[in-house]
């Protein structure tokens, strides 16, 4: 075989043949059967399995010879990994079945029936090569053609069949087109025209076509994991430290000393080669009786050890052209303005303040203003000046934390790449594992301390701190003077800051500043993607290079602390726009935390739902009770900032409910089946706030954009509720001191006339703007509460096995789906590529169960047609067997 090119010597099941063989034409050993096996000293193939493809063009071709390269396994290995590693031997090849001998014929062609020319046990002579010879076989062949016979001619299925059959002769139709009834085995040639119908034409073009894609598909499969076949690979080797003089000062221990060895000689390794260097090594405790033994005296120890096989560790050199693509919110443009706005909010706050401490020191009057602005009735003021002083403080606050939440979702979504893209890698709990977005926001910075990961700590600071603190503190900085108890309707009023509320709001200003800058300094890192990574789509495509998926056998439906507790024994690497596998971590010291079986987020469970609405519906209640209710308007009282401060927390909670609708839509929309090809680009996450409700509407994703509106009013509920800290009983209508409101002046109805603390002129508030403000309140809280409830009832369904949001919940249910042959060589597309790349292919897809490459049920995301939709506490591996499970002791 080593003439022959590669792809003969796979496919081919004969590896040797007898001489007697040899000797026959090159026409009839096509279809001749197997003479012997092939020789078992056979390296073993680099892939041991593909997919279907292959049956199918054996179903399709009869005439094709099985490959060698696609056998049915035995029962006991049948499941095997998304693509096995070819730096570790694999198993024996299948071996073809030991085959008859192939027929032999006489010199004499002419039929006698007493001897059987099959039942020869030696070799033919050789034909003689004389020119009689020759032209007596041309004339025997003519004249046998010519007449019509049919003996001895061995015809396929699409040639025309002989009208005549021997009797009592059992004749076997081969698909060989050649006359064996001539010594050279000459070609015959149908001298008709076969007639076809159409239906017959269009079933063999739909034939040739399905053969073309499982071809097609047989090509793109071969590529998954091709850029291993790069990997350099070097034999692991370890010389124990000499004995030393015994000290009581504890060191590294020899499994500690050996794996930071192997760690800087790879490392070295690939840095001077230029290329992906592989190490082996055995997880055992080399400190113990093997001392400087190289690494195929152990690695024997250990052969038969099914779950103790070689670890492979993974270095990777420098990329010198590391992309560093990054969204315009992350850029330094971006960070720098929000930086200059928070420095020139914090100079603004501070100027306002100094100025009310210079003018307070006049009471108010028509000469002096007695603070920033005065007035005798709030009505008094136009309206542009009475907006301004109320409600743009907070407004502008609000807005400013909007743009902080921009870059706040993009940096949470994007770290795991940058942690990936480093030069060692990362691990599983660092990068693959990670999921900020559906954590609580407020306990966000905690987490990414545990982690090291100062970017997200440094966003999550600064949007925390502009969108919930300031507000709060701003709403308490701004009062009114005099007192409330010393204020008479026909007396100036002045509008001052108070110092140390306004002192507050700078610093936090400040602080918000420090961390926008050293936000801008971490960005500087390289983030090793050349585009947006939306979506499945975008984490698929960088998983077909190498065998990272392999990692992931047996997660279909584990739950997050199993996939967790699985991939801790190794670091990941983001090189060339492809995850690798990278450091095997023998001793992993990481803990593993609990995260339970619901495969919901938090905010979308009922236990967390429930107490939400309840607080909605208190929020709702508490408002006209502060209003309306004699005595406890003295709670707004000292109290300013307590409804701004509960409206802050409806806007957190309704926002990490937000994220989790957002981040589910397109699972949910896979789990109905027939989804289009754009759902695996769907991506909310990084989405702008302001822009999701309108983006979501374009998609008919009307679930999306619901809570999108909500996050919206959200944000308006805190600027509304800020100017509800007055007693709401001298707004009834005929209920005041005059005015245009209300001319009726008799107030010995409800009012005495010297109680001057109950006239509505002495409070900040006018008629029109208290009446707005509380029914835009309680409309607003209404709202939320009806999107709430519409959420869960059409949310909190578990129609997935565990949670998503993290890169290792989809690459555990992508590992075994065919439609990976889709996104082979697509890392470098860009998000509207890649949709247009899957919508050419015109295929749906769908979450459920489904036939994997490997031939076994999975359950994840694959193209149609699936098994089953996916039900959550049905596991659909156990409603039926399999064809290698037949036969088996457990199901009989």
């Amino acid at each position: 075989m080593e003439g022959f090119p590669s792809p003969l010597q796979i496919s081919s099941p004969v590896t040797a043949r007898k001489s007697s063989v040899e000797q026959f034409p090159s026409a009839l050993r096509v279809g001749s059967p197997v003479v012997e096996h092939g020789i078992e000293g056979r390296p073993p193939l680099t892939r041991q399995g593909t997919s279907g493809a292959s049956d199918k063009l054996s179903q399709l071709f009869p005439s094709r010879p099985p490959s060698v390269a696609s056998p049915i396994s035995d029962p006991s290995t049948s499941r095997r990994t998304s693509h096995p590693s070819p730096l570790t031997p694999g198993p024996d090849p299948y071996q073809i079945p030991r085959a008859p001998a192939p027929p032999v014929f006489p010199e004499d062609t002419s039929y006698n029936s007493s001897p059987d020319p099959f039942d020869q046990q030696q070799s033919p002579p050789a034909f003689p090569r004389s020119g009689t010879k020759r032209l007596l076989s041309r004339l025997t062949t003519l004249r046998s053609a010519g007449k019509g016979g049919a003996y001895n001619r061995l015809e396929d299925e699409e040639s025309g069949r002989g009208k005549g059959r021997l009797k009592q002769v059992d004749e076997v139709d081969e698909p060989i087109s050649y006359d064996l009834s001539g010594y050279d085995g000459l070609p015959m040639k149908n001298f008709e025209p076969k007639k076809i119908s159409a239906a017959d034409a269009m079933a063999q073009e739909r034939e040739l076509n399905e053969a073309g894609y499982a071809a097609e598909y047989e090509r793109l499969e071969a590529q998954l994991g091709a850029g291993m076949s790069a990997i350099h690979e070097v034999p692991f080797s370890y010389s124990a430290p000499t004995e030393s003089k015994v000290n009581h000062k504890r060191g590294l221990s020899n499994v500690d000393v050996a794996d930071a060895a192997a760690r800087e000689g790879g490392q070295r390794e690939a840095e001077k080669t230029g290329g992906i260097v592989a190490v082996s090594e055995v997880p055992i405790d080399i400190s113990e009786s093997f001392g400087g033994a190289d690494f195929d005296s152990r690695s024997v120890l250990t052969t038969n050890v099914a779950d103790e096989g070689s670890k492979t560790s993974y270095y990777f050199p420098e990329d010198p052209d590391m992309p560093s693509w990054r969204p315009f919110s992350m850029g330094w443009p971006w960070l720098f303005m929000l930086v200059i706005i928070a420095l020139a909010l914090a100079g603004l706050q501070e100027f306002l303040c100094q100025l009310s401490m210079k003018k307070s020191k006049h009471e108010p009057s028509a000469e002096n203003d007695g603070g920033l602005v005065n007035f005798k009735r709030p009505g008094d003021l136009s309206l542009i000046a009475y907006f301004t002083w109320k409600y743009s403080p907070v407004l502008l606050f609000v807005i400013y934390g909007i743009l902080w939440q921009i870059s706040d979702f993009e940096v949470k979504r994007l770290e795991p790449y940058y942690q990936l893209s480093k030069k060692s890698g990362a691990t599983a709990a660092e990068s693959l594992n990670m999921d900020y977005l559906t954590f609580l926001s407020w306990l966000v910075p905690l987490r990414a301390l545990r982690h090291k990961q100062y970017a997200v700590i440094y966003v999550s600071i600064a949007t925390l701190v502009a969108s919930s603190l300031v507000p709060i503190l701003q709403s308490a900085s701004v009062n009114m003077y005099p007192p409330k108890k010393d204020r008479k309707s026909d007396e100036w009023k002045a509008i001052r800051i108070d110092p140390a509320w306004s002192r507050a709001v700078t610093a936090c200003l400040i602080v918000v500043a420090v961390c926008g800058s050293v936000l801008m300094y971490e960005m500087r890192r390289k983030s090793g993607l050349l585009s947006d990574p939306k979506g499945i789509a975008g984490v698929a495509a960088m998983a077909t290079r190498s065998h990272i998926l392999t990692d992931f056998h047996g997660l279909d439906t584990a739950p997050l602390s199993k996939i967790h507790k699985q991939l801790r024994h190794r670091r990941y690497i983001l090189h060339k726009s492809s995850l690798w596998q990278g450091e095997y971590i023998r001793n992993s010291t990481e803990k593993i935390y609990e995260h339970g079986s619901d495969p919901r987020p938090l905010m979308l469970r009922l236990r967390a739902g429930i107490p939400f609405m309840f607080y909605m519906v208190l929020f709702l209640v508490a408002i006209p009770v502060f209003m309306f209710v004699p005595g406890a308007d003295i709670v707004t009282d000292e109290l300013p900032w307590l409804l701004t401060a509960l409206a802050i927390i409806v806007k957190l909670l309704f926002g990490t409910l937000n994220c989790d609708v957002r981040m589910l839509e397109p699972f949910y929309i896979l789990s109905n089946r027939k989804a289009p090809a754009k759902t695996l680009t769907l991506d909310y996450n990084g989405t702008n706030p302001i822009f999701l409700p309108f983006k979501a509407l374009l998609n008919k994703h009307y679930m999306v954009a619901m809570v999108g509106v909500g996050s919206i009013l959200a944000e308006l509920l805190t600027v509304v509720v800020s100017s509800l800290s007055v007693n709401g009983r001298m707004f009834f209508p005929g209920h005041g001191h005059g005015g245009d409101d209300d001319k009726d002046d008799d107030h010995s109805k409800l009012f005495r006339r010297d109680d001057m603390e109950k006239d509505r002129y002495n409070t900040e508030e006018t008629f029109l703007s208290f009446w707005v403000s509380f029914s835009l309140s309680a409309s607003i809280l209404l709202v939320l509460i009806a999107m709430t409830i519409i959420v869960y009832m059409r949310r909190s369904q578990k129609f997935m096995p565990r949670q998503v949001g993290s890169m290792a919940s989809i690459l555990a249910f992508i590992h075994q789906s065919k439609m990976l042959v889709n996104f082979v060589d697509t890392e470098e597309l860009n998000s509207h590529q890649m949709t247009k790349h899957l919508e050419r292919q015109g295929k749906t897809y769908a979450l459920g169960w489904f036939s994997g490459r490997d031939s076994d049920d999975h359950c994840g995301i694959d193209e149609e047609p699936i098994l089953a939709p996916y039900k959550y506490g049905v596991d659909w591996t156990k409603t039926r067997v399999l064809g290698n499970q037949i036969g088996t002791w457990e199901h009989y």
